[in-house]
């Protein structure tokens, strides 16, 4: 049994190093961290028991001073009762160590267990108590995600109840006790270390989720955007204390709040001892200049929402005049009985306040490009294009107001808000928007070099200027998107009213997830929907030029107003084949959302091809969507495929589409999602054909459709080109691997992207 001295620092086993011996402390202190807990082993442990059942260490166990360890070989767990029958000591020692192990990890989950049912008790019963008194002060509710995925703690927590009670009397026992009743049984020893250990992965795993448990918790009490329940209790406070009894009232609620959150294992501190400061410096001030009154009536305009305007115009510091116009043709605008009225006094004041509207956007947005604490009613202005409670309706307005703070967007799914998507431009993480002229950023700045507008030094720092490139998206792109995105266009006022909230608010918000289940729905069924074909080389590979797919999704951004349509705005940024495409969604969508994401789908297709295929794009000598279409449409009333009944459906969809190709095929692209994909024929033979080419079904639908003889040759000609080009990358594979090199990631996508 040979012995190891480690000095005090030293590590005696990494993380992921395999298990060769059984590991007995006979001196000094050990420490390692599981799921970040830093736990002490002493003389008569065994360091890494819970990692027998894999045989690969899981922590890093350093030493705290100086170490001797005996050490066993160990050539698997099942061989540990051979070891325990030639020595009881040696059993003995390692049933103490378990139970010493499981003890302590036993403590810490159970002081996990207890944090986490306080914190969840104190949410749950707090969040209504805020609704309440919200309501009691006639105050604006505002929503908090977490609390509608609250879930008790603990539900999949694989411990059970009595494990805890089994280990630690077990622990407690007398040592003689113990000893006579382990000492000399090594088929009971090596039973008891057997379940310990496979306990120990169980409480360890129980211990993980807590800890995730409880940062969730963490998140919903104190979370780093601002928006939490310590921000909306503070809030509530701060507006309503001015009220009787309610600094008294909601001021109980914050100490037990603070109490709490101060407790926390994950909490900042820091950041907590902030935000409390801040808190007490602004409630201290306001009580300073407190002047009770009577609680206000519940019902109509909510406090938090009145003199709204005023807010917003006084945060976009302009001129007094400027201000004061726009509030007088609000004020005008709200009284309208009709204001979507086709009169010239409505379409003059509807084209005046979008003009001013956009003139107070501009400033109120680059303010808040800067600021830390943007206020609420801003971000509804920014967000959703809300300026007065009444012009959108008082229920309306208390909703907008509800979800403003903790409104987001998904970077993962890219996915912005308007306020999200300019602030990634001013942080030089986007690039802005081609304009209504199909001219980007870069070509803008040159263009006004040429005209002898700027010189060469002014383009030089344009081109790096992230203000500008912010005033160009607000100047040239975000109009347009805002009013195309609106659908009515004649009526169109970038005002949030309630004349245009024809459905409930709630059901027609579009949110990240709801774009992510249509995009995926339609991907499911156009599986190479967003694939790009790029080259890719590899000369160490002996890979000189292979073409391969890659899926780029688009980038989408969601417009403050209530839509009835999504545009496509560009299909790639500048001349990056691989640069993700653009579209522009409404925040609330009066129409289908699926399948306006559908024929954004289709025209991103359309555009795409048309964009890399430039001026040949009509081309029928040189493949593709558009040249097919192109030469199918032009060319119809001569092609002989076509029967006179369909050459006339064709005319008239011609005539439909007032001659617009592109047209034809996005409401082709969605009869061929819709219908076709399940079976049901909606489309001529010549326009399934080019379809079925350039837009195949997965294998899933394809194998539905082949008890349908319509599909069998578009089926039999598709299953050839596949294993050509499956036999072809089967090929360069086996090359590469014949080489004695590994066969690049690129090749193993492509040959997965081909057999979908």
């Amino acid at each position: 049994m040979p012995s190891s001295d480690y000095k005090q620092g030293i590590q005696l086993f990494s993380q992921g190093e395999q298990i060769n011996h059984i590991s007995f402390i006979t001196k000094g202190v050990v420490a390692a961290a599981f799921n970040g807990r830093a736990f002490r082993f002493e003389q008569g442990d065994i360091l890494g028991i819970c990692d027998l059942g894999t045989g690969i260490y899981g922590n890093t166990y350093t030493a705290v001073s100086d170490v001797t360890v005996f050490s066993y070989p160990y050539n698997g767990i099942d061989a540990l009762e051979k070891l325990f029958h030639g020595s009881a000591d040696l059993a003995q020692l390692a049933v103490n160590s378990v139970c010493h192990q499981i003890t302590e990890f036993l403590k810490y989950r159970s002081l996990l267990k207890n944090e986490a049912e306080k914190a969840y008790i104190l949410i749950t019963q707090m969040y209504p108590a805020y609704e309440n008194l919200c309501n009691k002060y006639a105050l604006s509710i505002k929503k908090l995600p977490a609390m509608l995925t609250l879930t008790q703690p603990g539900q999949d927590d694989p411990v059970e109840a009595w494990t805890n009670d089994f280990y630690m009397e077990i622990k407690n026992l007398e040592s003689d006790l113990r000893k006579s009743f382990f000492y000399r049984h090594p088929g009971i020893s090596s039973g008891f270390f057997h379940r310990g250990t496979k306990d120990m992965l169980q409480i360890l795993q129980s211990i993980k989720g807590y800890q995730e448990y409880l940062q969730g918790l963490t998140r919903v009490l104190l979370h780093n955007s601002g928006h939490d329940l310590f921000s909306i209790v503070s809030e509530l406070h701060f507006e309503s204390i001015n009220f009787k009894d309610a600094d008294a009232t909601v001021g109980e609620i914050i100490t037990q709040l603070t109490d709490c959150i101060s407790k926390m294992t994950y909490v900042n501190k820091e950041y907590f001892t902030q935000r409390l400061d801040a808190y007490n410096k602004n409630i201290e001030a306001k009580r300073t200049n407190q002047e009770l009154v009577d609680t206000p009536t519940s019902e109509g305009l909510k406090q938090s929402l009145a003199d709204s305007l005023e807010v917003i115009l006084a945060y976009s510091g302009l001129p007094d005049e400027t201000c004061n116009k726009f509030a007088r043709a609000v004020r005008e605008y709200t009284k309208l009985t009709d204001r979507n009225s086709s009169e010239e006094t409505a379409y003059k004041l509807r084209k005046e306040l979008t003009q001013d509207f956009y003139e107070l956007y501009r400033p109120v947005l680059l303010k808040s490009l800067n600021d830390p604490a943007v206020p609420t009613i801003i971000k509804m202005f920014l967000n959703f294009g809300y300026v007065d409670a009444t012009l959108a309706g008082h229920d309306n307005a208390d909703y907008l107001y509800s979800i403003a703070d903790a409104l987001v967007g998904n970077k993962a799914m890219e996915v912005y808000t308007v306020m999200e998507w300019m602030a990634a431009i001013y942080k030089g993480e986007k690039e802005p928007s081609r304009d209504d002229f199909n001219m980007d950023y870069a070509a803008h700045i040159r263009e006004e070099k040429a005209h002898g507008r700027i010189d060469a030094a002014e383009e030089a720092r344009r081109m790096s200027d992230l203000d500008a490139k912010v005033q160009f998206e607000l100047e040239n792109v975000f109009p347009i998107a805002n009013k195309v995105t609106f659908g009515r266009i004649s009526i169109f006022c970038p005002l949030f009213s309630s004349s245009n909230a024809q459905r409930g608010l709630e059901s027609s918000m579009v949110s990240p997830e709801s774009i992510k289940q249509a995009l995926d729905e339609i991907r499911e069924i156009d599986y190479s929907a967003f694939y790009r074909e790029v080259m890719y080389t590899n000369i160490e590979a002996g890979i000189p030029r292979e073409m391969v797919h890659l899926e780029v999704l688009p980038e989408i951004v969601l417009m403050p107003n209530v839509g009835t349509r999504c545009v496509m705005w560009q299909e790639m940024n500048g001349r990056d084949r691989t640069s993700r495409s653009r579209a522009f969604v409404p925040m609330f969508m009066l129409e289908d959302l699926k399948i306006w994401i559908m024929r954004i789908v289709a025209e991103f297709r359309w555009e795409y091809i048309k964009r890399i295929q430039g001026s040949r794009w009509g081309d029928i000598t040189d493949p593709s969507i558009t040249s097919e279409y192109f030469d199918y449409l032009q060319f119809y009333r001569n092609n002989r495929e076509l029967s006179m009944e369909v050459k006339a459906t064709v005319k008239t969809e011609l005539v439909r589409a007032r001659n617009n190709y592109k047209s034809v095929f996005v409401a082709n692209y969605l009869e061929w999602l819709q219908y076709e994909s399940k079976g049901s024929p909606r489309l001529n033979k010549f326009a399934r054909k080019i379809l079925f080419e350039y837009c195949p079904f997965p294998e899933s639908v394809r194998e539905k459709l082949s008890l349908n003889p319509q599909y069998a040759d578009l089926l039999k000609k598709h299953g050839l080109k596949t294993t050509q080009r499956e036999k072809h990358l089967t090929n360069v594979m086996q090359k590469i691997t014949k080489a004695g090199q590994e066969v690049p990631k690129e090749l193993v996508n492509e040959m997965e992207y081909t057999k979908i």
